[in-house]
């Protein structure tokens, strides 16, 4: 948009505009978007619960996962070339994904997975290693979070949004640092913090910012 075409936008016949976390509010609202609110994305909290007995193979601990699509926006190379003990496991599936097979081979690619069969290789995760920096909220973070996976990442619009340093992972530009500190995190803060962000609490407050129809 045109400097112009944001100001006219920004003073439209809205009642509100509805973004999913706090910094795209105030990034909003220094453009002008006077009625901007934050209504978060929500995730679902019964369906990502840790599973005791996954149907997956162990792996070698600590286990630090990155799941999501294989694209050069998401930079998951920047996780693969870290410095970590234990196991890398990969799930997602992309553009990148076979020369990062192929430069990688000490990972564990399992593939794109959704439903149960992703629950089950998350179980067996104990840091999410979140590198991207373009995001507005990242929702496979507070997916994480509800399987009580400390979250490693940037400190950048959507995880700064939903992760307190220290409590549910750590934001850092140094992500080895960060993902070595989550092994300390507790699983409890992770899952407690995911359950703010339920489907119904994202439900309640898209319902407080709708305006009635005159």
């Amino acid at each position: 948009l045109t400097p112009h075409t944001l100001h006219s936008h920004a003073q439209g016949p809205a009642a509100r505009v509805m973004v999913s976390t706090e910094t795209l509010r105030q990034h909003l609202r220094a453009s002008g978007f006077a009625h901007a609110v934050v209504v978060p994305l929500g995730v679902d909290t019964d369906l990502f619960v840790r599973n005791t007995a996954p149907g997956v193979e162990p792996l070698a601990g600590p286990v630090f996962v990155y799941f999501g699509r294989l694209a050069p926006e998401k930079d998951p190379e920047e996780f693969l070339k870290l410095d970590l003990p234990g196991t890398k496991l990969v799930v997602g599936d992309g553009p990148l994904r076979p020369g990062l097979e192929r430069r990688y081979p000490a990972a564990r690619f399992v593939g794109f997975k959704r439903g149960t069969q992703l629950v089950d290789w998350l179980s067996i995760a104990d840091v999410f290693v979140f590198p991207s920096q373009t995001e507005t909220f990242g929702l496979v973070v507070l997916e994480a979070l509800a399987m009580g996976i400390p979250v490693a990442a940037h400190n950048v619009m959507g995880p700064r949004d939903v992760i307190q340093n220290g409590v549910h992972g750590y934001l850092s530009d140094d992500l080895r640092e960060a993902a070595l500190g989550c092994l300390k995190i507790s699983r409890e803060e992770c899952r407690n913090r995911a359950l703010e962000f339920s489907w119904s609490a994202s439900a309640e407050a898209f319902a407080k910012n709708l305006e009635p129809v005159r």
